[in-house]
C-alpha cells in the first residue's frame, strides 16, 4: 500500500489556496509512481488518459508531477478568473480528483494522512467528503482501497 501525507497550516487557510495540501500529497505520489517500473506507469497512464481524456490537463495543473506519468504530450489550459468559471472549475477538479483516486487505488491500497485538520479549508473538506463517499468500483475486490486519517488539535 501507498502512504501519502500532508499538513494544513493557518496561513494556507487564510490565503484560501483550495486543495493545496491534498494536491501536494498526490503530487508526491505521482513523483513516486514515475520512479516505479514502466509497466505500472504505463498501466496507470493509460487508465488516466482513457477515463479522463482531455480533462486531465486540470489535474496536471494541480499536480505537476503527473506529467512525469503521462508524458509531455499533455497540454495544460488556463481558465478565466470569472467567479462562475472558478466555481465550475473547482467542481470539475473535485470530480477529476475522485476519478484519479479510483484509478490509482486499482493498483494498490492508498492511505492519506492529513495533519492539523483544524486549519483545513472548506473546499478540501468537500473534496475529502466526495472521495470518501465514492463507490468502490473494484469488481474483483469488494474491500475498500482508500483510507483516510486526519488529525487535529
Amino acid at each position: 500500500s501507498v502512504f501519502l501525507s500532508g499538513s494544513f497550516d493557518k496561513l494556507q487557510q487564510q490565503q484560501s489556496q483550495s486543495f493545496r495540501v491534498i494536491s501536494s500529497a498526490f503530487d508526491d505520489y505521482c513523483k513516486w509512481l514515475a520512479g516505479r517500473d514502466k509497466s505500472t506507469v504505463e498501466r496507470v497512464s493509460t487508465a488516466l488518459k482513457t477515463d479522463l481524456g482531455d480533462e486531465i490537463s486540470s489535474l496536471v495543473t494541480a499536480m505537476p508531477n503527473l506529467r512525469c506519468i503521462l508524458g509531455n504530450d499533455c497540454v495544460c489550459d488556463n481558465t478565466d478568473a470569472d467567479s462562475d468559471v472558478v466555481v465550475d472549475a473547482q467542481k470539475r477538479l473535485m470530480y477529476l480528483f475522485c476519478q484519479f483516486v479510483q484509478i490509482i487505488c486499482q493498483e494498490e491500497p492508498l492511505i492519506l494522512f492529513l495533519d492539523d485538520c483544524q486549519w483545513i479549508d472548506a473546499a478540501s473538506v468537500a473534496l475529502l467528503n466526495q472521495i470518501l463517499m465514492m463507490p468502490n468500483k473494484s469488481a474483483t475486490n469488494k474491500q475498500r482501497r482508500f483510507f483516510f486519517f486526519g488529525c487535529c488539535r
